[in-house]
């Protein structure tokens, strides 16, 4: 009798080894699937899917359509891509941090600058399909302008993926997500005036930034797709939103751990 009770009920360590098993392997799936996740749970929200796709349009088509000056229509444009990336994953991430799941991403077998970057990307991912309406609207209207789509894809991207990047690290700065919004408009006005959006920049020093601000690129690239008269050639463009965007994927590697495991 006392020998098949022994059988029939297993060690502690056996219990604790069955259930360690599989909670490893649930966390490599996890780790492995969560791009996944996040387009699947982008996917499944169908009314916040409709007005992400409609709301750029409607920002988009009075001024591509219309006889608006080109400058007015680049300066919005650029505004919203510079706005839409930040807010959403500064955001998100407040939210998060506030229920906890920040924490269980600290338990996943990978380092916080490559799992930052999953993230940020498929975020930036899933913002440039909230603006693939816009850039087909703008290729229908201005056709004979491709010769600036390198460029205008390249930087678009660059600025999506900075912008994300930024909102992140607004994250770590307040449990409230207004706060946060505000922590990520308030540095993006004075920058993007900075990249010459709003007016000419006709002081000797202000071109010389003006390039080292990814909006620049992406300001020129619109202006030259919607047929206006940008002061940067194509291919100085390509460079400029490439180098962005590489620059904004190693960024996003290197403050990881800042914004995975923030408190």
């Amino acid at each position: 009798m006392s020998s098949s009770s022994s059988r029939a009920s297993p060690s502690p360590r056996h219990i604790d080894d069955t259930r360690a098993i599989p909670h490893r392997g649930a966390l490599m799936m996890l780790a492995g699937t969560i791009w996944q996740r996040e387009l699947v749970e982008f996917a499944q929200r169908r009314r916040a899917l409709i007005i992400k796709l409609v709301f750029p349009l409607l920002v988009a088509v009075p001024l591509v359509l219309s006889g608006a000056p080109t400058i007015y229509a680049a300066m919005a444009l650029t505004m919203l891509a510079a706005i839409v990336g930040a807010l959403g994953s500064g955001a998100v991430l407040t939210r998060e941090r506030q229920s906890g799941l920040t924490l269980r991403y600290r338990t996943l077998p990978v380092t916080p600058g490559r799992l930052l970057i999953e993230r940020l990307t498929t975020n930036g991912l899933i913002d440039f399909v909230q603006l693939v309406p816009v850039l087909l609207l703008i290729a229908v209207r201005h056709p004979s302008e491709f010769a600036w789509w390198p460029a205008l894809l390249l930087s678009m991207a660059a600025v999506l993926l900075i912008g994300n990047l930024t909102g992140a690290v607004a994250s770590t700065l307040s449990d409230s997500p207004g706060e946060v919004m505000l922590y990520v408009v308030i540095p993006l006005i004075p920058l993007l005036y900075l990249s010459g959006v709003f007016t000419p920049l006709e002081q000797p020093m202000l071109p010389v930034i003006s390039r080292l601000l990814p909006f620049s690129y992406l300001y020129q690239a619109l202006l030259g797709s919607l047929g206006g008269q940008p002061n940067l050639l194509p291919w100085e463009t390509v460079l400029g939103g490439f180098g962005f965007l590489v620059g904004a994927i190693g960024l996003t590697g290197w403050f990881g751990r800042r914004v995975l495991e923030s408190d």
